[in-house]
């Protein structure tokens, strides 16, 4: 219990990455599992809390439901609970016009390079390609 309080002091933290921790010193599954009851019960630890601050702050830094996703599988939160805080497509759409417009201004995708660079862009940024073909008229 000692560690787990020790890491919660620190940052908040998901249930996956202190099971992990307390597994990884060597404590049995039962333990883990009442450790992981207690710091519920005491509002400690909520997976579905801390998913929704980590995806609300990597939002705000411009990045896309892949990138979150991936990030919230890296931070061991349960893979239901990452899918539902994780932005729509219309809200990721939204999301990727803003983060153009603050990367590029409103002349920087004007033609075919610099569409295509607009678009690596978002792609690194870990939006999803319906989300960024969506951004772009092919026909133009």
């Amino acid at each position: 219990m000692d560690l787990a309080f020790r890491m919660l002091a620190r940052r908040a933290r998901s249930e996956g990455e202190v099971a992990r921790a307390l597994a990884e010193r060597g404590a049995g599954k039962t333990v883990v599992r009442g450790v992981l009851g207690r710091l519920r019960a005491l509002g400690y630890i909520d997976d579905r809390k801390f998913a929704a601050e980590c995806a609300e702050r990597w939002k705000e830094r411009g990045f896309g439901s892949l990138r979150i996703l991936d990030q919230l599988r890296r931070l061991r939160v349960e893979e239901g609970v990452a899918e539902r805080v994780t932005p729509g497509a219309r809200e990721e759409r939204d999301l990727a016009r803003r983060v153009l417009a603050r990367h590029f201004g409103t002349g920087g995708v004007a033609d075919r390079r610099g569409m295509a660079r607009a678009a690596r862009f978002l792609a690194g940024r870990g939006f999803a390609a319906e989300v960024i073909d969506s951004l772009f008229d092919p026909w133009e």
